[in-house]
């Protein structure tokens, strides 16, 4: 059995002020520190690997903080890295309805249909984090992985590690739960590495 704990890096000040971050590198805010310290001594299994995106500071603290609870070392992947958000990122949520009216409201009902400017297309993201999630199992069958992540990117490696097409996942990429746990018999895992 392997276990994936997808634990969300956040909130950064720009999730408190309601702005979107996108890939955007910021650090926790205290209070999320303290949380995520709370999320990572109530582990029920022991992590044996963390990985966190490559350009994400808060990736980054929280791959820091399960590393150091767990006397492992964190490992970086650039496939894991947030939505690249282009120009939309900073901007506030009234901003952006403001200023794309029409747009805006579009991509957060159906964000496959919509790419921020000079952002990454959706479903590039997820091929992105797939392959990435798939180097990531292979080299870790049979243990438990701790991935932090932040919003989009972890709502999209739930989505993929629950077998859902790219619609499904659009579907509940704006969701957000402070961890999540998937579980993957030996048996299935030839689904996710092959």
């Amino acid at each position: 059995m392997t276990r994936v704990i997808l634990i969300l890096a956040g909130p950064t000040q720009w999730d408190d002020e309601d702005r979107l971050v996108g890939n955007h590198p910021l650090p926790l805010t205290d209070a999320a520190r303290a949380a995520i310290s709370g999320v990572i001594e109530h582990l029920p299994q022991r992590v044996t690997s963390v990985y966190r995106a490559s350009k994400n500071e808060a990736c980054d603290q929280v791959a820091k903080m399960v590393a150091s609870h767990f006397k492992i070392r964190a490992r970086e992947s650039a496939a894991l890295d947030e939505v690249d958000l282009g120009l939309w990122e900073g901007l506030t949520r009234a901003e952006l309805t403001f200023r794309f009216p029409s747009v805006f409201p579009e991509w957060e009902e159906s964000p496959l249909a919509v790419n921020p400017p000079d952002g990454e297309p959706l479903p590039e993201a997820i091929e992105r984090i797939r392959g990435g999630l798939r180097g990531i199992l292979r080299r870790n069958r049979g243990v438990t992985i701790a991935l932090p992540l932040r919003p989009m990117a972890m709502q999209i490696a739930l989505g993929i590690l629950r077998r859902e097409n790219p619609e499904a996942i659009a579907a509940h990429l704006h969701n957000s739960s402070p961890v999540e746990t998937i579980e993957i018999a030996d048996n299935d895992l030839y689904q996710f590495i092959a």
